[in-house]
Protein backbone atom coordinates (compact mmCIF):
# COMPACT_ATOMS: atom_id res chain seq x y z
CA UNK A 1 0.00 0.00 0.00
CA UNK A 2 2.84 2.37 0.90
CA UNK A 3 4.56 1.61 -2.39
CA UNK A 4 1.38 2.38 -4.34
CA UNK A 5 0.98 5.72 -2.59
CA UNK A 6 4.56 6.68 -3.39
CA UNK A 7 4.00 5.90 -7.06
CA UNK A 8 0.86 8.06 -7.09
CA UNK A 9 2.70 10.95 -5.46
CA UNK A 10 5.55 10.71 -7.97
CA UNK A 11 3.09 10.57 -10.88
CA UNK A 12 1.16 13.58 -9.56
CA UNK A 13 4.40 15.52 -9.12
CA UNK A 14 5.52 14.61 -12.63
CA UNK A 15 2.12 15.59 -14.04
CA UNK A 16 2.34 19.00 -12.33
CA UNK A 17 5.84 19.57 -13.72
CA UNK A 18 4.77 18.49 -17.18
CA UNK A 19 1.95 20.99 -17.33
CA UNK A 20 3.63 23.91 -15.57
CA UNK A 21 5.58 24.60 -18.77
CA UNK A 22 4.61 23.32 -22.20
CA UNK A 23 7.17 22.89 -24.94
CA UNK A 24 6.33 22.25 -28.59
CA UNK A 25 9.23 20.81 -30.58
CA UNK A 26 11.41 21.33 -27.52
CA UNK A 27 11.93 19.36 -24.28
CA UNK A 28 13.42 22.50 -22.74
CA UNK A 29 10.65 25.14 -22.60
CA UNK A 30 11.66 28.52 -21.18
CA UNK A 31 8.14 29.84 -20.57
CA UNK A 32 4.56 28.76 -19.85
CA UNK A 33 4.28 27.94 -23.57
CA UNK A 34 7.33 27.66 -25.81
CA UNK A 35 7.32 26.68 -29.48
CA UNK A 36 10.57 25.87 -31.28
CA UNK A 37 9.74 26.23 -34.99
CA UNK A 38 12.90 24.57 -36.33
CA UNK A 39 13.40 22.18 -33.42
CA UNK A 40 16.95 23.46 -33.10
CA UNK A 41 17.07 24.46 -29.43
CA UNK A 42 19.36 22.66 -26.92
CA UNK A 43 17.66 19.94 -24.91
CA UNK A 44 18.79 21.52 -21.64
CA UNK A 45 20.29 24.69 -20.22
CA UNK A 46 19.36 28.32 -20.72
CA UNK A 47 21.86 29.33 -23.40
CA UNK A 48 20.26 29.90 -26.81
CA UNK A 49 21.86 31.48 -29.84
CA UNK A 50 20.09 34.33 -31.70
CA UNK A 51 19.53 31.94 -34.63
CA UNK A 52 17.87 29.40 -32.34
CA UNK A 53 15.63 32.07 -30.81
CA UNK A 54 14.67 33.57 -34.17
CA UNK A 55 12.19 30.78 -34.93
CA UNK A 56 10.74 30.54 -31.40
CA UNK A 57 7.50 31.87 -29.95
CA UNK A 58 7.16 32.09 -26.18
CA UNK A 59 4.62 33.13 -23.55
CA UNK A 60 6.20 33.98 -20.22
CA UNK A 61 4.74 33.63 -16.74
CA UNK A 62 4.19 37.41 -16.72
CA UNK A 63 1.90 37.21 -19.76
CA UNK A 64 4.39 38.57 -22.26
CA UNK A 65 4.68 37.19 -25.79
CA UNK A 66 8.01 36.93 -27.58
CA UNK A 67 8.31 36.18 -31.29
CA UNK A 68 11.94 35.54 -32.14
CA UNK A 69 13.07 36.32 -28.60
CA UNK A 70 12.81 34.35 -25.37
CA UNK A 71 13.01 37.44 -23.14
CA UNK A 72 10.21 39.79 -24.27
CA UNK A 73 10.57 43.19 -22.60
CA UNK A 74 7.00 44.31 -23.40
CA UNK A 75 3.61 42.63 -23.81
CA UNK A 76 4.38 41.69 -27.43
CA UNK A 77 8.04 41.70 -28.47
CA UNK A 78 9.28 40.72 -31.95
CA UNK A 79 12.75 42.24 -31.75
CA UNK A 80 15.54 39.91 -32.80
CA UNK A 81 18.50 39.69 -35.14
CA UNK A 82 16.31 38.45 -38.00
CA UNK A 83 13.09 39.77 -39.50
CA UNK A 84 11.34 41.55 -36.64
CA UNK A 85 8.51 43.17 -38.61
CA UNK A 86 4.93 43.05 -37.34
CA UNK A 87 2.02 42.99 -39.78
CA UNK A 88 -1.28 44.73 -38.97
CA UNK A 89 -4.50 43.92 -40.75
CA UNK A 90 -7.50 46.03 -41.69
CA UNK A 91 -10.44 46.48 -39.35
CA UNK A 92 -14.04 47.58 -39.88
CA UNK A 93 -14.51 48.33 -36.18
CA UNK A 94 -15.28 51.90 -35.21
CA UNK A 95 -12.59 53.68 -33.23
CA UNK A 96 -14.83 53.59 -30.16
CA UNK A 97 -15.41 49.83 -30.49
CA UNK A 98 -11.70 49.16 -31.01
CA UNK A 99 -10.99 51.45 -28.03
CA UNK A 100 -8.07 53.83 -27.64
CA UNK A 101 -4.62 52.43 -28.38
CA UNK A 102 -5.79 50.03 -31.11
CA UNK A 103 -3.77 50.00 -34.36
CA UNK A 104 -4.91 49.00 -37.85
CA UNK A 105 -3.81 49.24 -41.49
CA UNK A 106 -6.10 51.31 -43.73
CA UNK A 107 -4.06 52.43 -46.77
CA UNK A 108 -1.58 53.53 -44.09
CA UNK A 109 -1.19 52.94 -40.38
CA UNK A 110 -3.90 54.36 -38.10
CA UNK A 111 -4.51 54.33 -34.37
CA UNK A 112 -7.65 54.84 -32.31
CA UNK A 113 -7.92 57.59 -29.71
CA UNK A 114 -11.24 56.15 -28.58
CA UNK A 115 -13.27 58.50 -30.78
CA UNK A 116 -11.76 58.36 -34.27
CA UNK A 117 -9.08 56.61 -36.30
CA UNK A 118 -6.06 58.87 -36.78
CA UNK A 119 -3.09 58.34 -39.12
CA UNK A 120 0.31 57.62 -37.61
CA UNK A 121 1.81 59.99 -40.22
CA UNK A 122 4.91 57.90 -40.72
CA UNK A 123 5.12 58.68 -44.43
CA UNK A 124 6.01 62.02 -45.97
CA UNK A 125 3.34 63.75 -48.07
CA UNK A 126 3.61 63.34 -51.83
CA UNK A 127 4.08 67.10 -52.18
CA UNK A 128 6.24 69.52 -50.24
CA UNK A 129 4.99 70.43 -46.80
CA UNK A 130 3.09 73.67 -46.31
CA UNK A 131 4.95 76.55 -44.67
CA UNK A 132 3.34 79.98 -44.21
CA UNK A 133 5.07 83.12 -42.92
CA UNK A 134 3.17 86.39 -42.61
CA UNK A 135 3.43 89.76 -40.87
CA UNK A 136 0.84 92.32 -39.79
CA UNK A 137 1.57 96.03 -40.03
CA UNK A 138 -1.86 97.63 -39.67
CA UNK A 139 -4.75 97.69 -37.17
CA UNK A 140 -7.46 96.01 -39.22
CA UNK A 141 -9.47 93.43 -37.26
CA UNK A 142 -12.87 91.78 -37.23
CA UNK A 143 -14.60 92.29 -33.92
CA UNK A 144 -16.79 89.74 -32.11
CA UNK A 145 -16.62 87.08 -34.82
CA UNK A 146 -14.92 86.42 -38.16
CA UNK A 147 -18.22 87.16 -39.93
CA UNK A 148 -18.28 90.76 -38.72
CA UNK A 149 -17.16 93.64 -40.89
CA UNK A 150 -13.53 94.67 -40.95
CA UNK A 151 -12.77 97.67 -38.76
CA UNK A 152 -9.67 99.64 -37.92
CA UNK A 153 -8.66 99.71 -34.27
CA UNK A 154 -8.62 97.04 -31.60
CA UNK A 155 -11.15 97.02 -28.79
CA UNK A 156 -10.74 96.22 -25.10
CA UNK A 157 -12.65 93.17 -23.80
CA UNK A 158 -13.72 92.08 -27.29
CA UNK A 159 -12.44 89.28 -29.55
CA UNK A 160 -10.19 90.92 -32.16
CA UNK A 161 -9.75 88.53 -35.11
CA UNK A 162 -6.51 89.40 -36.91
CA UNK A 163 -7.03 90.07 -40.61
CA UNK A 164 -5.09 92.03 -43.20
CA UNK A 165 -1.83 90.09 -43.00
CA UNK A 166 1.00 90.52 -45.47
CA UNK A 167 2.20 87.13 -46.65
CA UNK A 168 5.99 86.92 -46.73
CA UNK A 169 6.22 83.28 -47.87
CA UNK A 170 4.06 80.28 -48.61
CA UNK A 171 5.30 77.02 -50.07
CA UNK A 172 3.52 74.89 -52.67
CA UNK A 173 0.50 76.42 -54.38
CA UNK A 174 0.47 79.42 -52.07
CA UNK A 175 -3.31 79.43 -51.51
CA UNK A 176 -3.71 77.65 -48.14
CA UNK A 177 -3.46 80.93 -46.23
CA UNK A 178 -5.78 83.81 -47.08
CA UNK A 179 -3.80 86.83 -45.90
CA UNK A 180 -6.81 89.12 -46.24
CA UNK A 181 -9.09 87.12 -43.96
CA UNK A 182 -6.33 85.61 -41.82
CA UNK A 183 -7.73 82.12 -42.35
CA UNK A 184 -5.50 79.09 -42.98
CA UNK A 185 -7.22 76.10 -44.62
CA UNK A 186 -5.58 72.68 -44.36
CA UNK A 187 -4.95 71.27 -47.86
CA UNK A 188 -4.85 67.69 -46.49
CA UNK A 189 -4.96 65.70 -43.26
CA UNK A 190 -1.91 66.30 -41.11
CA UNK A 191 -0.33 67.92 -38.07
CA UNK A 192 0.26 71.66 -38.29
CA UNK A 193 2.28 73.80 -35.88
CA UNK A 194 0.83 77.31 -35.69
CA UNK A 195 2.42 80.29 -33.95
CA UNK A 196 1.69 84.01 -33.84
CA UNK A 197 2.89 87.00 -31.82
CA UNK A 198 1.36 90.44 -31.34
CA UNK A 199 2.36 93.61 -29.53
CA UNK A 200 -0.01 96.42 -28.65
CA UNK A 201 1.31 99.96 -28.93
CA UNK A 202 2.23 101.48 -25.55
CA UNK A 203 -0.84 102.20 -23.47
CA UNK A 204 -1.63 102.92 -19.86
CA UNK A 205 -2.72 99.84 -17.95
CA UNK A 206 -5.01 101.44 -15.39
CA UNK A 207 -8.08 99.27 -15.20
CA UNK A 208 -9.38 98.98 -11.62
CA UNK A 209 -8.30 95.75 -9.99
CA UNK A 210 -11.04 93.18 -10.31
CA UNK A 211 -10.50 89.50 -9.34
CA UNK A 212 -13.13 88.46 -11.89
CA UNK A 213 -11.56 90.51 -14.68
CA UNK A 214 -7.79 90.33 -14.29
CA UNK A 215 -5.42 92.52 -16.28
CA UNK A 216 -4.37 90.27 -19.13
CA UNK A 217 -3.94 89.77 -22.86
CA UNK A 218 -4.87 86.48 -24.51
CA UNK A 219 -3.52 85.12 -27.80
CA UNK A 220 -5.94 82.53 -29.19
CA UNK A 221 -6.02 80.02 -32.03
CA UNK A 222 -9.46 78.89 -33.16
CA UNK A 223 -9.92 75.76 -35.28
CA UNK A 224 -13.09 75.53 -37.37
CA UNK A 225 -14.57 72.57 -39.22
CA UNK A 226 -14.35 72.04 -42.98
CA UNK A 227 -17.55 73.94 -43.80
CA UNK A 228 -17.81 77.69 -44.37
CA UNK A 229 -19.50 78.37 -41.05
CA UNK A 230 -17.97 80.39 -38.21
CA UNK A 231 -20.59 79.77 -35.55
CA UNK A 232 -19.86 78.24 -32.16
CA UNK A 233 -21.12 74.92 -33.55
CA UNK A 234 -18.37 75.06 -36.20
CA UNK A 235 -15.55 75.29 -33.63
CA UNK A 236 -13.47 72.13 -33.41
CA UNK A 237 -10.82 73.29 -30.96
CA UNK A 238 -9.57 76.42 -29.21
CA UNK A 239 -6.10 77.01 -27.74
CA UNK A 240 -5.64 80.04 -25.52
CA UNK A 241 -2.31 81.48 -24.30
CA UNK A 242 -2.66 84.04 -21.52
CA UNK A 243 -0.23 86.74 -20.38
CA UNK A 244 -1.10 88.61 -17.21
CA UNK A 245 0.40 91.80 -15.80
CA UNK A 246 0.20 94.11 -12.82
CA UNK A 247 -2.87 96.35 -12.65
CA UNK A 248 -0.88 99.14 -10.99
CA UNK A 249 1.70 99.55 -13.76
CA UNK A 250 2.90 103.12 -13.99
CA UNK A 251 3.06 104.90 -17.34
CA UNK A 252 2.53 103.48 -20.79
CA UNK A 253 3.85 99.99 -21.50
CA UNK A 254 3.64 97.48 -24.34
CA UNK A 255 1.29 94.53 -23.85
CA UNK A 256 2.57 91.58 -25.84
CA UNK A 257 1.14 88.15 -26.51
CA UNK A 258 2.09 84.96 -28.30
CA UNK A 259 0.61 81.53 -28.82
CA UNK A 260 2.07 78.35 -30.31
CA UNK A 261 -0.02 75.23 -30.68
CA UNK A 262 -0.08 71.92 -32.55
CA UNK A 263 -3.25 70.86 -34.36
CA UNK A 264 -4.26 67.70 -36.17
CA UNK A 265 -6.32 69.08 -39.04
CA UNK A 266 -8.34 67.24 -41.63
CA UNK A 267 -8.52 68.60 -45.16
CA UNK A 268 -10.66 71.73 -45.33
CA UNK A 269 -10.55 72.59 -41.64
CA UNK A 270 -9.74 76.26 -40.96
CA UNK A 271 -7.46 77.94 -38.45
CA UNK A 272 -7.65 81.59 -37.38
CA UNK A 273 -5.89 83.77 -34.79
CA UNK A 274 -7.31 86.47 -32.56
CA UNK A 275 -6.51 88.35 -29.36
CA UNK A 276 -8.65 89.38 -26.40
CA UNK A 277 -7.42 91.80 -23.77
CA UNK A 278 -8.60 93.53 -20.61
CA UNK A 279 -6.13 96.31 -19.93
CA UNK A 280 -8.08 99.41 -18.92
CA UNK A 281 -11.59 100.81 -18.62
CA UNK A 282 -11.91 101.96 -22.25
CA UNK A 283 -14.11 100.00 -24.64
CA UNK A 284 -13.63 102.14 -27.72
CA UNK A 285 -11.93 100.76 -30.85
CA UNK A 286 -9.00 103.05 -30.32
CA UNK A 287 -6.20 100.62 -29.56
CA UNK A 288 -3.35 99.99 -31.96
CA UNK A 289 -0.76 97.34 -32.59
CA UNK A 290 2.90 98.25 -32.46
CA UNK A 291 3.29 98.26 -36.22
CA UNK A 292 7.01 98.94 -36.35
CA UNK A 293 9.84 96.60 -35.49
CA UNK A 294 8.26 93.40 -36.80
CA UNK A 295 6.45 92.40 -33.60
CA UNK A 296 3.31 90.99 -35.22
CA UNK A 297 4.03 87.75 -37.04
CA UNK A 298 2.43 84.45 -37.95
CA UNK A 299 3.94 81.10 -38.92
CA UNK A 300 2.17 77.85 -39.81
CA UNK A 301 4.20 74.74 -40.70
CA UNK A 302 3.01 71.29 -41.69
CA UNK A 303 4.83 68.54 -39.83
Amino acid sequence: MMKKNCVLIILAFAFNLAFSQIGINTPNPRGILHTDGQKDNPVSGSSFTPAQQSNDVIITNTGRVGAGTQVPAVKVDARNSGNGAIGFGTSSLTAAAADEGAVRYNAGMEYSNGNEWLPLLTAQPAVNKVVVIAAKTDNTVKLISPSALVTTGLQNRVSNYLVGWTKAFESNSGNSFNASTGIFTAPRNGVYIASFTTDLAPLAINYAADPLNPIQIEAIWQLYDNTTGVLVTNIVNTVKCVNTMSSNSNGNIDAGSNCTASFYMTAGQRLMSYIWFNLNSLNTTAFSLNNTGGYNNLTIAEQ
